[in-house]
């Protein structure tokens, strides 16, 4: 595949990649810093969800997953926290949280990521039109995971509208990237500190000691 473009000159770059981090882990870190330096990224902002639409509560509350993020990218360039999904007391949408960034950053060219099981259904998202005129997506794939026939479909039909490489300035555009998969998961990482194992090694350190302080997921004692 392809690298990705960079910004073209005088361009800003400003991505998203959400999730509940429910905790962060060095799967979500190192995918989202790849990324980030793939697309040229002035900053990419880490989305914690407050409700999330389509799943159930957290383990952990908005404010503490928070301070996890925000402890886990502190001293790491081009990676920072967005807070304001995970401080609307309503669930989260993409669309609202872009039209809120595009009106902040009108002359910047977004970038929203998303993973292939989400990309799957991104036609049964609300308003995913609204979210192709207001940013471009990245699909971040897993070797050997093919897309939908309707998914592949969506990709053709903007790659004839808008191209098939992001520009600055432009909306719309569906890209493809395969970054490094890190067989980590936030489930597993609950289940560990439940059952009153360490999942040092998983995570940040200053993200561990805090789940630790804070007594999360239930087992502070393993820590």
């Amino acid at each position: 595949m392809p690298e990705p473009l960079g910004p073209e000159a005088g361009g800003e770059r400003v991505g998203l990649f959400g999730g509940t981090f429910d905790p962060v882990h060095f799967g979500h870190l190192r995918p989202a810093l790849e990324l980030a330096e793939r697309y040229a990224l002035e900053v990419l902002y880490l989305l914690p969800a407050h409700r999330p639409a389509h799943r159930g509560p957290t383990g952990a509350s908005s404010a503490e997953r928070i301070e996890m993020l925000e402890r886990a990218v502190a001293d790491v360039p081009r990676l920072a926290v967005d807070t304001r999904e995970a401080r609307r007391d309503a669930p989260s949408y993409t669309a609202d949280t872009l039209a809120g960034l595009r009106a902040e950053r009108p002359g910047a060219t977004l970038i929203f990521f998303l993973g292939l099981d989400a990309f799957a259904g991104f036609e049964r998202w609300h308003r995913p039109d609204d979210i192709l005129t207001l940013a471009n997506l990245v699909v971040v794939e897993r070797p050997g995971e093919p897309l939908p026939e309707s998914a592949e479909t969506l990709i053709e039909r903007q790659r004839a509208r808008h191209g098939p490489r992001i520009r600055d300035g432009g909306t719309g555009v569906i890209e493809r990237a395969d970054v490094t998969q890190l067989a980590i998961s936030a489930t597993d990482i609950r289940r560990r500190v439940a059952a009153g194992q360490n999942p040092r090694f998983l995570l940040p350190e200053r993200v561990r000691r805090y789940i630790g302080e804070r007594g999360l997921y239930r087992a502070p004692a393993a820590l």
